[in-house]
């Protein structure tokens, strides 16, 4: 908050208020800060909408200049709600990133504070056209150089609230020269009554909706982000999409997701495993292999037999794991595989080096976490719930990665929406408290109020904290909320003009233990003339990674490409776009891909992660029995939910 004591109210466009006099014509915009303008609203404006997308919510924010009063191009002079309405105020946002550091380029702080306040109203259910009146401080404000003008304007894209400027000798910290505070209005629906309330449009949830309605249960939906689809998120991008979260599906043990594709006609592109792949120092030398193969030369042999024996120990025991009692077949194998470190278990087997950094690489882009974060039998569970670990790691049939959606896999979350009655989903708002009564549940969200018998929570463990339970959830359950963990997990996807890999030989997988990125992927989609890698940074060094500036981000990404292509092909060194995903930025994810039980969890939590508690259910990817952390599980999930929940209600086909 200032620390000065100069408090003269300004407008937006740096006049003081008190001295611009009445005029009948709006102030005109340089040319120049036109343009700047429109480079700050790409910043801060959403992907383009794709015809299927549920419509987003109204706003009941009315601003309007009275007669006679000078008018801005900045601000409006009243703003005023219609309707019932929720009230929602911020304190301060500096610009400070995730990390704790500071920009030290003034514009690029008063933008990282204007992403930090985007934040705080997508946490209440708001959005920019919900903003009633900005308040913002600036140091040692220059009326000549306006700098906050075209990042504000760019965050404001066509709303107007009233606003007031502070200029102010000095704030908080020394570093910071930009403070804003927001007050905002939600506008509220009437309140219902329906048979079952979901909290959450992903894949989970929208499943458990669809079954539950077509059982013939009145459902509403209720959904924080401003989209459906969770963790499934398809960004237009060089005339076609590319998928910033979940990606890949197949056609034979991923029933459901197979079920679904041609269900919406959805076309699939098979992943590319044509060409070698190149592996990384320390899993044998930096070299290439044919795709499925580790090739050894004589220097490096005695690492590659360890590797592939190691492996075949860790593939041998997850096949021996029963999904449905994995602490039971689990402690049968080793009393204490559950209660130490995946790391710690590898290493028991008399693993070299290059084994340990084989696995590492794994488990980093299947969780996005390290060796040492997660149980031993809670990885082996994972991945004997997808077929065992090779079948998961693999491109080819029956892979996990074997298909691609061309229009993008947030096309299956789109055509469960677009399945459930009108009226059934509600986005835009977070659920803050589910009080369960005598009668049913009442379920208070951002947007209004809702009754219902049953409530299916479909978001991930973590996230429970962000709900207030009335009752409070049983003890265990909280306890196993707050021990869970989600993947540090991004992506950058780099798009190309060509598939320079593909023409040189490549198909595009690359490992790499040394970071930033652990794998690559081909990921275009020819069709469209969209050639691609997305590179996966995961684990440690995607912590490490996400602390640099977006700059350096790119410029270590791109780095590492040139390095580990660089020996073996031609590089193209000027990418036509970059798209970058940072899953724990998101208020609503915090980590991807699913999370994860560290030593001794499974054996207290196998049984109550699944358990209802009174008449709340719950759901999610990490709740399946098989494909967790996979859009199957997720998937999978819901159907269990619903069933669960027309059982309780006596309402299920048997």
């Amino acid at each position: 908050m200032p620390s000065g004591p100069n408090c003269r109210s300004f407008s937006a466009d740096g006049a003081p208020a008190a001295a611009t006099a009445p005029s009948s014509t709006p102030d005109c915009e340089p040319d120049e800060l036109m343009s700047s303008n429109l480079a700050w609203a790409k910043l801060f404006t959403a992907a383009p909408t794709m015809p299927s997308d549920p419509p987003k919510p109204s706003s009941s924010v009315l601003t309007s200049n009275p007669h006679k009063i000078r008018t801005s191009p900045f601000y409006k002079h009243v703003a005023q709600t219609t309707g019932p309405c929720n009230l929602v105020t911020t304190a301060g946002q500096i610009g400070i990133r995730p990390g704790g550091s500071v920009p030290s380029d003034h514009v690029e702080q008063i933008q990282q504070a204007l992403t930090n306040l985007s934040r705080c109203l997508e946490t209440a259910g708001a959005d920019v056209r919900d903003i009633m009146k900005l308040t913002y401080y600036i140091v040692d404000f220059d009326h000549t150089n306006p700098r906050h003008r075209a990042p504000l304007l760019g965050f404001l894209g066509e709303h107007r609230p009233v606003t007031t400027l502070v200029p102010v000798p000095k704030l908080a910290l020394p570093e910071i020269i930009f403070e804003i505070e927001a007050s905002a209005s939600i506008p509220q629906h009437e309140s219902e009554r329906v048979d079952v309330v979901v909290v959450g449009a992903g894949l989970s949830g929208l499943q458990a909706a669809v079954d539950l309605q077509k059982a013939g249960l009145r459902v509403k939906v209720l959904e924080a982000r401003d989209r459906v689809g969770g963790k499934t998120w398809s960004i237009p991008a060089q005339g076609s999409v590319c998928d910033v979260g979940a990606a890949w599906i197949n056609d034979t043990n991923q029933s459901r997701m197979f079920a679904l594709a041609q269900r919406y006609a959805l076309d699939l592109i098979v992943q590319n495993t044509s060409g070698n792949i190149i592996v990384d120092d320390g899993v044998g030398n930096h070299k290439t292999h044919p795709y499925g193969e580790l090739l050894a030369d004589a220097d490096d042999r005695e690492d590659i037999e360890d590797i592939v024996r190691i492996r075949n120990i860790f593939e041998e025991t997850c096949q021996q794991i029963d999904i449905s009692k994995p602490v039971e077949s689990g402690t049968a194998l080793r009393k204490d595989l559950d209660n130490i470190t995946f790391e710690a278990w590898v290493r028991s087997l008399g693993c070299r080096e290059h084994a340990l950094n084989a696995l590492t690489i794994g488990a980093r882009a299947m969780l996005g976490v390290e060796p040492r974060d997660m149980s031993a039998l809670f990885f082996l569970d994972y991945c004997k719930a997808g077929g065992g670990y090779m079948l998961m790691r693999s491109d080819c049939k029956d892979g996990g990665q074997y298909l691609r959606i061309t229009q993008g896999t947030q096309s299956f979350s789109r055509g469960l929406a677009a399945e459930l009655a009108p009226g059934s989903l509600v986005l835009q708002s977070p659920v803050r408290c589910i009080e369960q009564m005598g009668g049913g549940v009442r379920v208070v969200s951002a947007r209004g109020t809702y009754e219902a018998s049953r409530v299916i929570v479909s978001v991930p463990t973590p996230l429970y904290r962000e709900i207030e339970f009335d009752p409070p959830l049983p003890p265990i359950k909280m306890d196993m909320a707050a021990s869970t963990r989600l993947g540090d997990y991004c992506k950058m996807i780099v798009f190309y003009e060509t598939p320079w890999w593909r023409e040189q030989g490549f198909c595009g997988l690359t490992q790499s233990c040394h970071g930033p990125f652990a794998v690559t992927r081909d990921t275009s989609v020819d069709a469209d003339g969209h050639y691609s890698l997305t590179c996966f940074i995961v684990g440690q060094p995607a912590r490490d990674w996400m602390l640099l500036t977006p700059a350096d981000r790119e410029k270590a990404v791109l780095n590492q490409i040139a390095r580990i292509f660089g020996p073996f092909a031609k590089v193209d060194e000027k990418p036509v776009e970059i798209v970058e995903q940072i899953w724990q930025n998101e208020q609503w994810s915090q980590g991807c891909p699913c999370p994860v039980m560290g030593p001794g969890m499974l054996t207290k939590y196998e049984d109550v992660i699944r358990a209802p508690a009174g008449r709340v259910h719950f759901v999610g990817t990490e709740t399946a029995f098989e494909w967790k952390g996979y859009m199957e599980g997720a998937v999978r999930s819901g159907e269990r939910g619903a069933q669960e929940v027309l059982l309780t209600l006596n309402k299920a086909r048997l």
